[in-house]
């Protein structure tokens, strides 16, 4: 049965990868680009290619969309948290349309997450948690990369993501403001049906709220 490892460019993705190289398991890396990523981590995709790592690259179809943002902006609509359409459709199905049947898909959940654990909804797929199985933590992972000399990836996941904290909306908007501008923007799209990115809150609210005023660093004299 052939065995594929679903890729996200992150540190648990990367740990797993390592191990099962370590381990002479025969499988397959497969990155699925739905094209919302951070620039980081598809620098880190290209980083581990040049340090003779073998990963398939795949683009998503969802009608005749390629991209998430390209799907959101055709229907008006962005990711929320209470159904996260954008997972199935641009990285759990795209996967599934790509393997052959039966297999296993190993997926980089670490033991600290391993509520997060599900089973695969087609029976001739199996899903794998080998960094649960082997009790492997996040902070694990970080030591197996660093361990194999190779730089630690950041964390992985997409730019518009509705689950995203405070602290890392606050970061989009410092090192990443051409990324930010697209939160907005994509709110913006959608803004006839009431929807925001975080919910109950436009994404600048959210981003910009909390922040103490500049007097508040200024010790008196």
């Amino acid at each position: 049965m052939k065995k594929y490892l679903s890729f996200g460019g992150g540190i648990n993705s990367t740990a797993l990868l390592l191990l099962l190289t370590d381990e002479n398991i025969e499988f397959e890396t497969v990155f699925v680009n739905h094209g919302g990523d951070y620039p980081a981590t598809y620098e880190y995709i290209n980083y581990l290619k040049d340090k003779g790592f073998a990963i398939t690259e795949i683009v998503p179809n969802v009608e005749g969309c390629h991209t998430i943002l390209e799907y959101c902006y055709k229907r008006q609509i962005i990711p929320i948290k209470t159904y996260r359409w954008c997972t199935d459709k641009f990285k759990i199905r795209p996967i599934h349309a790509y393997v052959k049947r039966p297999c296993e898909i190993m997926i980089g959940i670490s033991y600290d997450e391993s509520s997060r654990c599900r089973p695969s909804s087609d029976r001739r797929i199996i899903n794998r948690y080998p960094l649960v199985e082997r009790k492997i933590t996040r902070k694990k992972c970080i030591k197996i990369i660093q361990d194999h000399g190779l730089k630690v990836p950041q964390k992985s996941g997409c730019f518009f993501c509705p689950f995203m904290t405070r602290k890392e909306a606050r970061n989009l908007f410092i090192n990443y403001p051409e990324l930010y501008q697209q939160v907005l923007d994509l709110e913006h799209n959608c803004c006839k049906r009431g929807y925001y990115l975080k919910g109950d809150m436009p994404f600048q609210e959210f981003a910009m709220s909390a922040i103490p005023p500049l007097t508040a660093l200024l010790r008196e004299t």
